[in-house]
Order: C-alpha cells, then sequence, then structure tokens
C-alpha cells in the first residue's frame, strides 16, 4: 500500500542521529558535462519513426522547452525514458497504474485523424478542427449551418472558467470558404463577417460590420451570434468585431503548456549519465537550500545543505506494521564541466501510522554536509525515494575562498526557528561549533516563532578591527521595516560565531543581510538571505533527517578533501591531507587504497609498499594487497616479484581486466610473449572496448607469426 504525502506543513521532529560506519570516499568522474548548451540538436527526419509519431502525437501540448531538449537525445534509451517521464508528469494521479491524461489525448488525436481528415489536405490532427479538439476535447453542443446565403459553418460550445483563463462559456467556429474547401477557424478580427456571407460581390461593404451583422441574422440567428465575438455576452463598441476572442484562441493553444514545469526536462538532459533513466518515473520539485561555513577545529570549509520534497510517498509492510521508504541523495560537485567530488548516500525511514499522520504528516527534510576544497562550484543533489521512483534535483553555485585569504569573509547568513546546544565533537548537518541550528528550506515562519538569524565572520589574514552590521529589512513597501544589530569583531579569533534573535516581526517578506565594516566604514565583505513571517501565528517545520560523523571516523573528512584535489589534479595538495588522514587511522582500507593510488601517480613505489602493509593483515583486502603491492614493484622495475605479487591477486579475483593487463605488461618485461598474449587475450574478453591493448596483442601475434 503506497501513500503520497504533500509537504506543504509539517511539525518539528527531532534529528536522527544515525552513526555511520563508512563513509563512502568516492572517485570524481571527470569528464560529466551538462549538456542541455552543448549539446546540438537532432533533425526531426533523422528519428526513427515511432519518435516522429510521437512528436505528432504531442504537438500541441509539448512546450518548446521539452521539444528541443528532447531533439537533444542521441540514442533511443533515453529518447524512450524521456517520453514515459513526460506522460508521467501530466498523469493526475500520480502512483496508479492509469494514466488518464495520456489515455484521454490519444483517444482524442485518433478521433481527429479519423474525422477530420476528409476534404483535407493534411492529417486531421493537423487542422484547425483537429488542434481545438486534441487541446479542448469534444464539445458541450455542435451546431452545423448549412443555409444558402451563408458558407457553411461549424459552431462548438465549451465550458471554460477562470482556472483555465477563459470565459465560463464560449464557442469555437469552423467555416468553409467553398462547399468543397474543409473547414477553417474563425477569428472574428482576422477573418471578419464578410467572409461568411454568400452575397454577390460589392452588394455589401465589407468594412461594414453592422451592415454584415444584420444580414447574416436575417439567414441566421446563430451565426450572427458569433460572427463578432466568440464570448456570449461580450459588449462590443459599434459592430467591432472582439479582440478578446482572438485573445482567448491565443490562450486556448497555450492551455496544455501553461501548467508544466519543465525543470524535470532540463534535469533528465543534465543528469541521464549520473542516473538510470528507468528509475526517472516521477519528477518532484524540491525546496532546497545551502550554506558554508569553517568548522574552526579541522580548519576545513564545510557545505551544510538541505531538500524537502514536496511530496513524499511510502509504503506499508505488514510484517513489521510500519510505512517505510528510503531516500537515495546523490551529491555531485562540479567545476565547470568536471565532477571534483561526488558520493552517495541512503536514508532509510520507517514510521507508524500515527507518526506518519503527525509528525511526518507533510515530508521530512534530507539534511548533510561535505567538506569542499576552494573555488567555485555547482552542487547538484539528487534525491531518490526508493518508493514509485520519485526523483528531484537541486542546485546551488558555491563559491569557497581559499585557505588564508588576504581579506576576512562573511560565511552565512542562516535562518532558524530553533537553536540547540549539542556536543561538538559529534558532527552532522547543521551542528555548528556546538549548536544544532534547525532549518526550514522553505524559510517561513510564524507570527510567534521565535527567529534567529547566524553568520561567521572569518578573518584570515586580516588584522584590523572590524564591526559586523546584520539588517533585518522588510522588502514589502506597504510595510516598511528595518532593524540593525552591531557587532565588534574580536582581533583575538580566526573565526567570530555571531547568533541574534530577532524581534517579533509582522507578517510579510524579509531580507537579512550581513555587512563587514572596517575601521573607516568601508566595507570588506557583505551577504544577504531572503525569509518570510506567515501570517499564521505558527508554521508547523517539518522534522530534520541527518547522519552522524563519530569522531573516530573524522579522518574521513580529510580523506575526502585529498580526493577533491586529486580530481582537480593539483597532487601535493592531495598527498598532504591524505598523510593527515592516514595519521589519524592507517587501517581504514578505502582509504590506504585512495591514498596509495595518489603515490602510484606521482611514482612513490616505496612509500606504497609501506602503507599497504595495514591491508596484509585484513583477508577481505587481499586481493587490493597483492594489486597494489604487485604494481608498484613493477614500478620499481622489480618485474620478477611484481608477478609473483599479481599472480596471487588473480588466484583471488580472475575478472579484473587492469590486473590482467599488468600482468601482460609483466610478463613481456621478462620475455614471455605467450604468457603476456594469454592475460592480454583475458582481458579483451573481459573488456573489448581497449584499443591500446588490441594493439598490443596483435603485434604480438604477428610476431608469433
Amino acid at each position: 500500500m503506497k501513500k503520497n504525502i504533500k509537504t506543504s506543513k509539517s511539525v518539528l521532529f527531532s534529528v536522527i542521529p544515525v552513526m555511520i560506519a563508512l563513509l563512502l570516499i568516492c572517485t570524481g568522474k571527470p569528464g560529466y558535462a551538462s549538456q542541455e548548451k552543448s549539446q546540438p540538436k537532432v533533425s526531426v527526419k533523422s528519428l526513427d519513426k515511432e519518435y516522429r509519431d510521437w512528436l505528432d502525437l504531442v504537438d500541441y501540448i509539448i512546450t518548446p522547452t521539452e521539444r528541443g531538449i528532447f531533439l537533444k537525445l542521441t540514442n533511443n534509451k533515453d529518447r524512450t525514458g524521456f517520453i514515459d517521464l513526460f506522460w508521467k508528469m501530466r498523469d493526475p494521479t500520480k502512483g496508479t497504474p492509469e494514466n488518464e491524461f495520456k489515455d484521454e489525448h490519444i483517444k482524442r488525436f485518433e478521433h481527429a485523424n479519423r474525422y477530420f481528415k476528409y476534404g483535407s489536405p493534411i492529417p486531421g490532427w493537423k487542422t484547425d478542427r483537429g488542434r481545438i479538439y486534441i487541446i479542448l476535447g469534444p464539445p458541450v453542443t455542435e451546431n452545423e449551418v448549412i443555409q444558402n446565403g451563408l458558407v457553411p459553418v461549424l459552431i462548438w460550445e465549451y465550458y471554460g472558467g477562470p482556472s483555465k483563463g477563459l470565459p465560463t462559456m464560449f464557442r469555437v467556429v469552423f467555416y468553409k470558404r467553398t462547399e468543397t474547401d474543409y473547414y477553417r477557424l474563425y477569428v472574428p478580427s482576422v477573418d471578419g463577417p464578410a467572409s461568411l456571407l454568400r452575397v454577390e460581390s460589392g452588394s455589401i461593404d465589407a468594412n461594414d460590420n453592422e451592415a454584415l451583422y444584420k444580414k447574416i441574422l436575417e439567414f441566421n440567428n446563430s451565426v450572427a451570434e458569433v460572427c463578432l465575438t466568440l464570448i456570449p455576452g461580450e459588449s462590443l463598441y459599434s459592430y467591432t468585431p472582439s479582440i478578446e476572442s482572438n485573445m482567448m484562441l491565443s490562450r486556448i493553444q497555450e492551455l496544455p503548456q501553461k501548467s508544466i514545469n519543465t525543470t524535470y526536462a532540463r534535469n533528465y538532459l543534465n543528469y541521464k549519465g549520473i542516473v538510470e533513466t528507468s528509475v526517472t518515473t516521477d519528477y518532484i520539485t524540491v525546496n532546497g537550500d545551502a550554506y558554508l561555513f569553517k568548522d574552526p577545529f579541522l580548519n576545513l570549509n564545510f557545505v551544510h545543505f538541505s531538500v524537502l520534497p514536496s511530496r513524499m510517498s511510502v509504503d506499508y509492510s505488514p510484517e513489521a506494521d510500519k510505512y517505510y521508504l528510503n531516500y537515495n541523495l546523490m551529491v555531485i560537485l562540479k567545476k565547470g564541466d568536471d565532477i571534483v567530488f561526488q558520493y552517495s548516500r541512503d536514508f532509510p525511514l520507517y514510521y507508524s501510522k500515527a507518526e506518519l499522520e503527525s509528525d511526518v504528516s507533510n515530508g521530512v527534510v534530507i539534511a548533510d554536509f561535505f567538506p569542499v576544497i576552494e573555488g567555485e562550484y555547482l552542487l547538484i543533489g539528487v534525491l531518490q525515494n526508493s518508493v514509485s521512483k520519485e526523483i528531484s534535483y537541486y542546485e546551488r553555485k558555491l563559491n569557497v575562498p581559499p585557505p588564508n585569504a588576504q581579506h576576512p569573509c562573511i560565511l552565512g547568513p542562516i535562518t532558524s526557528y530553533l537553536e540547540t546546544s549539542t556536543a561538538q565533537q559529534m558532527k552532522s548537518a547543521f551542528n555548528i561549533v556546538g549548536r544544532m541550528i534547525k532549518t526550514d528550506p522553505k524559510r517561513v515562519y510564524g507570527l510567534k516563532d521565535t527567529v534567529y538569524g547566524f553568520f561567521w565572520v572569518e578573518r584570515n589574514d586580516y588584522t584590523q578591527n572590524m564591526t559586523a552590521q546584520l539588517d533585518v529589512i522588510c522588502t514589502d513597501e506597504r510595510r516598511p521595516y528595518k532593524k540593525s544589530y552591531k557587532f565588534p569583531i574580536s582581533q583575538d579569533n580566526k573565526i567570530d560565531f555571531i547568533q541574534q534573535q530577532f524581534e517579533t516581526l509582522n507578517y510579510g517578506n524579509y531580507t537579512i543581510k550581513i555587512t563587514l565594516f572596517d575601521n573607516d566604514g568601508k566595507i570588506l565583505d557583505s551577504k544577504d538571505k531572503d525569509f518570510e513571517i506567515s501570517p499564521n501565528s505558527y508554521v508547523p517545520h517539518p522534522p530534520i533527517v541527518s547522519k552522524s560523523i563519530k569522531p573516530d571516523f573524522q579522518f574521513l573528512f580529510y580523506s575526502m578533501i585529498a580526493n577533491q584535489y586529486d580530481n582537480i589534479a593539483n597532487t601535493e595538495r592531495s598527498i598532504s591531507f591524505y598523510e593527515k588522514a592516514f595519521a589519524m587511522n592507517n587501517t581504514y582500507p578505502e582509504l590506504i587504497k585512495s591514498y596509495a593510488g595518489v603515490l602510484m601517480k606521482q611514482k612513490k613505489y616505496d612509500q606504497i609498499i609501506t602503507i599497504i602493509e595495514n591491508l596484509k593483515a585484513q583477508p577481505k583486502e587481499a586481493f587490493s594487497y597483492f594489486s597494489l603491492l604487485g604494481k608498484a614493484l613493477y614500478g620499481m622495475g622489480k618485474y620478477s616479484d611484481s608477478l609473483d605479487a599479481l599472480l596471487n591477486a588473480n588466484k583471488i579475483y580472475d575478472s579484473d581486466f587492469t590486473l590482467l593487463n599488468q600482468i601482460g605488461l609483466c610478463c613481456l618485461r621478462l620475455n614471455n610473449k605467450e604468457e603476456a598474449i594469454k592475460a592480454f587475450t583475458a582481458s579483451l574478453k573481459i573488456n573489448d572496448k581497449q584499443d591500446e591493448i588490441q594493439k598490443i596483442l596483435d603485434q604480438l601475434r604477428s610476431e608469433k607469426n
């Protein structure tokens, strides 16, 4: 049994302290790039027939953005995935097997093709009647007027309504220029009443709308009612054809695209390389926020961020009598077109029925954090719900100052509805220097909420006195408000943490602005953040779910920093931070392997052999130990010892093509070409996309013959 929960409101929930025993030391994947701008469009004619037919089917309902992105997709698998997501975004009852919108649209399209093609040189769906029928569906009433003195006229009547931006009742009119013509859309101010009459040329002035109207009235009252306006009861001036009718017809054309958020399409194009297209079945919007803070104890910059999906689906386990879901959070840090850092983390959640209906009735905030090196980045969060395959994307630009910068800087600001003390040793999202800051990504607070502002001032190498000013400003013109708070910044601290409780605020839109001044009043830095005070006394805030890191695992932060430096080719800084991490924990397998990988690039083979000794005593790491040992010995020119180690690794796992390649190269160094051929052949059976290895193998075989 599945449930959908909309996150329009929620209640405070304690942070779930989940200790992670394994925080992934992730490698970047250079080469991934945003494709929305760089990817050229393919021509419609080059598509397979089924995709050309699909573009015809959705011609009136697809937005220009969706169409453009579809034409940038380069293979049929991605096109099929996009089509599936396209329909799901329009499904009025997500989570059920039926898609009523899709079924109704196909039904209308087929009807238009079947009944409106007669007498027309174009397919039925392309005719004016076909377009209106596909967009609006069958009319409430249909009146075809065939009468002497008038051309054939067809009047369709519809109900609209303000929610659609249409009159409560309106008509759409078609006419034939001749008996053998096909029905065309009638636009009063463009075609004019004269086009509906069959009278001798010159008998009535084509610009005399009053005379034309009265003549049509002599023939048929229904046609006279629609010859000047399509909107019943519209007041017209001096028999002038209605301009509002034109605008109404234009709104009808735009109606299918009006409520579609095309962000899903751009995200599909940009992230299809990192998210399997088969799981992008339901795009969910999110509120998100991200902040940069400096940890004074680790001397590292951290990104703290949170996302709140607009809907949360859960499933039910009868055995446990619990509702459950699992959020998988993938975090990507991009610098230009390259990925500098990437990791993935699961957030399994279980709730009783009572908790589901109260504590998490409107979803949860997923919060996380990680250290980051200096530079300008794009932070991307991809959140996937295991139930109903819901997926959300969050993006935020980051500008991380370099260590020991010349100028001071402000980190934050952040607004909060609650702040509590916590243990500084534990690290978790929004646990900043011993304070747990409760954040709501929507940044909406009630009239009686206690609202706080937080920010940090990092002095860096600046030695003069400074003053920070916090301004709370109402941006609503009708409710002017400004309150300023000033804080002297101590010369004794590298980082000053400042918090301020705001006085009671009236409802409205606000900005918190932090400005840093020197002694002469010159602005050194400035940051701001918007928030809102609701007219309600209290606003329920969603529970926050995050994971905590114990002190014993904080070496992982240094390894993450080392990994990021490695991915931007700053090997010196990378090794420096791997050394810090290794000094804190010299037995953690993933750390040792990552560290060894960077040392391998620097040809520091003796150091590799030293650090991997701690893998030797771990049976599960035997393959990694012998593999790294063999590669290090090969680099040192000890080919016989290297081959022994590599063969030991291959006995444990014989399907690693990189290891087989190393064995082949080692055999070549030992002039054992037969064994080299065997190793390279086995490698290519596992991965046949190795051009260089194939060339080596072909050369060896030719020499043998």
